[in-house]
């Protein structure tokens, strides 16, 4: 790490110590927690945490009143987004002394969704950030490439970026030229760095290097954490041959922060026990699955104590590892599906990237759901789900239209509910074009 990195670093910690330590405590729980080598004893940590915030929620909100009497966790209800949000005054503990920090995710199913956290839920999530970086092989200071789709909403300004050491590559931006030129310029920058990022955005790089016939390169990156979507077995192998640098996987959202991740040497995911409890439940039922079979992910967010998320349907499905030969193990995830869609292609053939239509939510704040479907070649639909007069039809399409081509037939139809798939989520693209 050269001297710049080293004082980012060494920065980092002291603004943290003079304002009580508070992330370094969590970072040393984190390390404790996870030194327990028995499940039993992790969730013997875990009991006090929990059985406050099922208190706060019995006791500090309209909703879970008539649970007073729970005796434990499994006596409460599975929550989604639909819920949440239809209940959400009756479910947030308001607190005038209390700054709540409000937290906005677009939907992974084209529903925007808002939720309040406490500032020890914020710090909780640093915590948790740096830890399963440091297990990925990335250390705080180092310069962290991060390729995603940079909605106005999350773009941070050049003076945070530099700061933080970050360097924010938008994936919208990922074509022939733009790829070289980014190449070129990460082997001649001989710093440390890490790269995090969306693996559809890693399949671009990784197939343009394919095309050019390209051998491993040396831009000294150190770790690679794929987000946001599910990292295939090819795109994992070629990030690691090319810029020769472990790759994992990371489970998380919005609303609640990192879940599970991957680490270097195992395919299977370490759960966040720390911050969270997971629960596989079956796909119909508010029952829990045999090891080893799929079922939906139910997570209960312990540092919440502002909209709390307790027993929250994630949306996503998976399943724990069967590890039958180990009694008391800590349980694993096995395997992750995430966000459903299509890929939709523009009218001149280019597939449009995925998580464009994403940005489209914090435009319209007015939405409660959207859906796009290709039908033909050069026809499209848009369905809106709103409870108000949506004016802005004419401003959807245009923003649609310049993304997905100029000549494209769109139209917008209204609906009062985009039906799930039988896991529950939703997709918020759906190509019905058969070529």
């Amino acid at each position: 790490m050269n001297i710049l990195n080293k004082l980012r670093n060494v920065a980092f910690w002291t603004i943290d110590s003079m304002k009580g330590g508070s992330v370094k405590k969590d970072f040393k729980d984190l390390e404790q927690i996870f030194s327990n080598s028995s499940f039993s004893s992790l969730q013997k940590h875990q009991e006090p945490i929990l059985d406050k915030l099922l208190q706060m929620a019995v006791y500090n909100s309209d909703y879970y009143s008539s649970y007073k009497n729970f005796k434990s966790l499994k006596d409460f209800p599975v929550v989604n987004k639909l819920i949440i949000k239809d209940n959400f005054n009756k479910m947030t503990f308001y607190d005038e002394d209390k700054a709540f920090i409000p937290v906005k995710t677009s939907g992974s199913t084209g529903a925007p969704f808002k939720i309040y956290q406490t500032k020890r839920k914020k710090i909780r999530n640093t915590a948790d950030t740096l830890y399963f970086a440091k297990l990925a092989g990335f250390t705080l200071g180092e310069k962290l490439l991060y390729l995603r789709l940079w909605a106005a909403y999350y773009k941070k300004s050049k003076i945070i970026s530099w700061f933080q050491n970050t360097e924010q590559l938008d994936v919208s931006d990922l074509n022939d030229i733009y790829t070289k030129t980014l190449l070129d310029r990460l082997q001649k920058d001989k710093s440390v760095k890490g790269w995090i990022g969306y693996p559809s955005g890693f399949d671009v790089i990784c197939n343009y290097l394919d095309r050019v016939n390209a051998k491993p390169l040396e831009c000294n990156i150190k770790s690679i954490i794929a987000i946001a979507e599910g990292l295939s077995p090819e795109i994992k192998s070629k990030m690691e041959y090319y810029f020769k640098a472990p790759t994992v996987s990371r489970y998380s959202n919005v609303e609640n922060g990192i879940i599970a991740q991957q680490m270097p040497d195992d395919d299977c995911f370490r759960i966040n026990w720390g911050s969270y409890i997971v629960e596989i439940l079956d796909l119909e039922k508010d029952i829990p699955v045999k090891d080893g079979e799929i079922g939906r992910i139910i997570v209960t967010d312990l540092y919440n104590l502002a909209t709390p998320m307790i027993r929250y349907d994630t949306g996503d499905i998976g399943a724990f590892e069967n590890n039958t030969n180990t009694p008391n193990s800590i349980p694993k995830l096995k395997s992750i599906q995430g966000r459903k869609m299509d890929a939709l292609y523009k009218t001149n053939g280019d597939m449009l990237n995925p998580f464009t239509m994403h940005a489209y939510v914090y435009d319209f704040p007015e939405i409660k759901q959207l859906q796009f479907i290709q039908h033909e070649e050069k026809k499209y639909e848009i369905k809106v789900n709103t409870d108000v007069k949506f004016v802005n039809e004419a401003a959807l399409t245009d923003k649609f239209r310049n993304d997905i081509g100029k000549d494209a037939l769109i139209e917008i139809s209204y609906v009062n509910e985009i039906p799930s798939l039988k896991s529950g989520k939703r997709k918020i693209s759906i190509n019905l074009c058969k070529k």
